[in-house]
Parts: C-alpha cells; sequence; structure tokens
C-alpha cells in the first residue's frame, strides 16, 4: 500500500499500533486525525497458535472474533483485512506507533528507519515488557505498510523538561554524566493527554499554575504531578519498574533486597529480572492474577493474600500522591485514568479513604454512578476527583499528524 501525494492525500488515513507483550491495540483515524475510523485489540495471551480479536466502528458496539493470529505480523494482516473487509479502505498514510522508551537521544515523534530501529533494539533492556514487543510490531507494520510514513512516539517525550533534581539519582554523579543513568517516566502520552483534558473540564486551559496528581492505573501504574500541564515529578524512573506497584512488577523496593539475594541466594541477574518484571506486585502477593478485577473478585470471597495486595496497592498510591500534595503545594485536581483508574470504584475509594487530610474528598454516591471525564468529589471537597478516559491512541495520530505537516 503506497503513500500517495497531491491530491490524494485527502483520502488517506493514520493508522496507530499500541503493542503490548501479548496484545496489539490499533485504531485508525482520518488523515487530520480528528475521527477515528476503526479500532480495537488484538490479544493472544491466552494462546499460541490463535487471537481474539477485538473491531469496532464509530457508531457500532465492539465485535469479536477468533483468528488463526499468532505474531505481530499475523495481526497487522487481520487488521487490514478487517479494515477492507468492512468498507474501509482508504490508503495508510502514516503509522504511529508507540514506543514506551527513547533512551536519551530520542526524546521527541520520529521517522523510523533502520538506524532508528537499531537504536531502540540497543536499550530494550530498559524496557522488556514493552520495547521488543513494540520493535516487533514495527517491524510487521514495515513489511505489510511499505509505503506509509512509519513514526515513533515516545511515552517519555512528556518527560524531558523535568527539573534537573528530579531527573537525577543519588547517585555518583558521573553515573548520570558517562552511563545516562537518570529518571525517564513513563505513561508520558497518557499523563499529557489527561493533563490537557482536566484543564478543560475545569476550565483552566493555560493556567499555569494548575496543580494536578494523575494517577495512570492499569496493568502498568504510575503517578505524575503536573503545574499547568508541565510535569514536575513522577513515580517511574530509569525504567517502568520504578514507582508503584503494579500487575506483575514490583514498584520501588529496597535495592539491598537485591543485593542480599545476589550474595546470599546466588540469584543472577535474568532471574531477579524476570521476578522483578514478571511474577511480582499483585500477581506476587495475591497468587491469583495480574488482573486487579480478579483479585478484587478472590479478596471479596475471602482469599486473604488478594485482600493485602489490594490494600498494598491502595497504599503505595496514596502515599505517592500525598507526596505529589507536597511537591505541588496543594492539589487543584486527583485524576483517575487508564483500566483500573477508570473502572475500579473500589480502588478509588481505597485510596481517596485516606485522604481527608488533604481535604480530598470522595462522593461516593458519585463515585458509583462514575462516567468518563466526571467529577466525583465531594461539594466539601477543596480540590476535584476526576476520572478520565484517557485517549493514547487519539493523542498518537495527532503527535503523527503534527510529524507529517512538519515533514512537508
Amino acid at each position: 500500500m503506497e503513500l500517495a501525494t497531491g491530491g490524494a492525500v485527502n483520502q488517506m488515513s493514520i493508522l496507530v499500533l499500541n503493542a503490548g507483550s501479548s496484545t496489539l491495540k490499533y485504531a485508525l483515524f482520518d488523515d487530520a486525525a480528528n475521527t477515528e475510523l476503526a479500532g480495537g485489540v488484538i490479544d493472544w495471551h491466552d494462546s499460541d497458535s490463535s487471537a481474539t480479536f477485538h473491531f469496532r466502528t464509530s457508531g457500532n458496539e465492539d465485535s469479536h472474533t477468533t483468528v488463526g493470529s499468532s505474531d505481530y505480523r499475523g495481526a497487522v494482516n487481520e487488521i487490514l483485512d478487517r479494515l477492507t473487509a468492512n468498507g474501509i479502505n482508504k490508503p495508510v498514510k502514516a503509522v504511529g506507533h508507540r514506543i514506551v522508551h527513547g533512551g536519551p537521544a530520542l526524546n521527541q515523534p520520529v521517522l523510523i528507519d533502520d538506524r532508528v530501529c537499531e537504536e531502540l533494539k540497543q536499550i530494550s533492556t530498559l524496557a522488556p515488557l514493552h520495547n521488543p514487543p513494540a520493535l516487533a510490531a514495527v517491524k510487521a507494520a514495515r513489511k505489510v505498510f511499505p509505503g506509509a510514513v512509519h513514526i515513533a512516539v515516545f511515552d517519555t517525550s512528556f518527560y524531558s523538561t523535568l527539573p534537573r533534581h528530579e531527573v537525577v539519582y543519588p547517585l555518583p554523579y558521573q553515573w548520570f554524566e558517562e552511563y545516562g543513568i537518570r529518571r525517564y517516566g513513563f505513561h508520558g502520552i497518557s499523563h499529557a493527554y489527561c493533563a490537557k483534558r482536566a484543564a478543560e473540564i475545569l476550565k483552566r486551559q493555560d493556567d499555569p499554575n494548575l496543580r494536578l496528581i494523575i494517577c495512570h492505573l492499569g496493568n502498568g501504574c504510575s503517578a505524575t504531578a503536573v503545574r499547568g500541564e508541565q510535569p514536575v515529578a513522577t513515580t517511574m524512573g530509569f525504567t517502568p519498574l520504578e514507582g508503584l506497584m503494579m500487575g506483575t512488577r514490583s514498584g520501588s523496593i529496597d535495592p539491598g533486597i537485591l543485593l542480599h539475594l545476589m550474595e546470599q541466594h546466588d540469584m543472577k541477574g535474568d532471574h531477579l529480572d524476570e521476578i522483578l518484571n514478571r511474577q511480582s506486585g499483585l500477581l506476587g502477593i495475591s497468587g491469583v492474577s495480574s488482573d486487579f478485577r480478579e483479585v478484587e473478585q478472590s479478596a471479596i470471597a475471602g482469599h486473604k493474600r488478594a485482600s493485602l495486595a489490594i490494600e498494598m496497592f491502595a497504599t503505595r498510591i496514596r502515599s505517592a500522591i500525598g507526596a505529589f500534595a507536597v511537591t505541588l503545594g496543594g492539589i487543584d485536581a486527583l485524576i483517575f485514568t487508564a483500566g483500573i483508574g477508570e473502572h475500579s470504584q473500589t480502588l478509588r475509594s481505597r485510596v481517596c479513604a485516606g485522604l481527608q487530610a488533604l481535604n480530598v474528598l470522595l462522593d461516593e454516591n458519585k463515585n458509583r454512578e462514575s462516567s468518563a471525564d466526571s467529577d466525583i468529589a465531594h461539594a466539601d471537597s477543596t480540590s476535584r476527583i476526576l476520572v478520565i478516559r484517557t485517549q493514547e491512541e487519539h493523542s498518537i495520530a495527532c503527535a503523527s499528524q503534527r510529524f507529517l505537516t512538519d515533514l512537508c
């Protein structure tokens, strides 16, 4: 599918691919990135030979079928086939790829070529759950759409303006200078969108004093303190492993634990990497699942470790909110977003239960009845509590469209 030129450009579209370890989210937008034409997710985490294909178009219910696709090349081909079968055949002029970690050099959207692919491959160890599948999706999409412009949009971009005192770790300074050991921050695409959307909801666009704390809570979790739509602190760091407890990731722990395990129990780096990234967090504590919904159901049924996992999860989120409230000198709005943040009224209630000291007060009735982009704070709360549906794919499409405009 070749990239058209001239007047045909207006008949083209932008495809967004957001790759996970066993899923591929996708969305097709018009050439101006204003309207989503179709979208969904391909999920093959339960099978090595097939996948569940979710597909939606504007105004239609999500449909799902089982397809015989077991890798990203097959998944991208399935997307193309499904779009064509539904009469959506505008040529793809650009493919925007979500890349979690851009390393020290790549902090703005960039044209993907062989050199960029090699750079991303070199830093894949910094985001082992994210960059390798993203690169696999890039490789597949470049073959399926050879005439399109492929653009990398980075989660780390949002944090390129973090204050130096938030970037540098309290380690030998030469590690920062020579090895690039620094805080990068992640989920930036989501946090940037939520900061902008919150300002719109509160009618405080372009207010440099607007103080937000955004909690992106999904399988991966992070919190970011934002002032005037600019980040001033965030929980994730050099890798997406630091910070809050997550689905399978530990979040921040005492580094002395790792030294102890290496010295006294002869654990190797690759084994610890596997444990910290894939066998910890909600899964490691509950022993039930990394899926918060399953952990929550087990806790309701009386499973003690599941209950412990939820309490730990809420406590760590609450602690981050408290720390960031001090950093900002107060809170104008607390934001919950992503899969857990948007959909779990129980988790929101647990987190807010300890925030009375900040006069952040949840209205439980509003919390139960919440919808996307709503305020669930009590009338007496001095700060708003917003539930926002993050729009990562749309943000990537917009970034890709701006990149194309600049390219021309």
